[in-house]
């Protein structure tokens, strides 16, 4: 079992809502809609944490699968 489709997954989904409110933030600021700036700041901030707890996730379950594999080769040497 690996953490890695659930981290990109994950991943995915922040990237995704960073542009939704990358976008409402440009709206907000030139005025095309009568949007809540700091709502998609907020929205906009809360995105780019949970993107980078995606990729700590990916780079832990990297580093963990990496160590798994050096324990079964030592374990393997005569």
């Amino acid at each position: 079992m690996t953490a890695i489709p659930h981290a990109a997954q994950a991943l995915t989904s922040a990237l995704d809502r960073f542009e939704l409110a990358s976008v409402r933030v440009l709206e907000a600021v030139t005025g095309a809609e009568d949007g809540n700036l700091g709502a998609a700041l907020v929205d906009l901030s809360t995105a780019k944490t949970q993107a980078k707890a995606g990729v700590m996730v990916i780079r832990f379950a990297d580093e963990m699968w990496d160590a798994l594999l050096d324990i079964g080769r030592e374990t393997q040497r005569p």
